[in-house]
């Protein structure tokens, strides 16, 4: 069984995440969020591979996999008997630009991958 770690960048976004929804819907809601992104991310200790290439979804060569918990992404990498959740982002958020630097969309509404 792997060993599920979290960054100090996606336990900040858990915290975010959490804040935001106490703020819109209450504390019942902002738990029930939370339990169900933490518990999607424990699942990787026993299936680590469950995720799908985030290279896929980009055409951008990286190691990153990804969960989806709507609105909600587990950004992961496996490294040897570890998971180790990078980011925890929502879906409005510009994903490319966090995780990488990339900017997905140019000022003239085309896309584009460029650093």
């Amino acid at each position: 069984m792997a060993k599920l770690e979290y960054t100090p960048k996606a336990l900040n976004d858990l915290q975010d995440i959490k804040a935001y929804i106490v703020r819109q819907f209450g504390v019942s809601t902002a738990r029930k969020c939370i339990n169900e992104v933490t518990s999607t991310a424990r699942q990787l200790e026993r299936f680590p591979e469950e995720g799908l290439h985030l290279e896929g979804l980009i055409g951008y060569s990286t190691d990153y996999r990804y969960l989806v918990v709507k609105p909600n992404y587990i950004f992961y990498r496996i490294e040897g008997d570890r998971v180790k959740v990078i980011r925890i982002l929502n879906e409005k958020q510009d994903f490319l630009q966090i995780l990488f630097g990339i900017r997905s969309i140019s000022e003239e509404g085309e896309e584009y991958w460029s650093e």
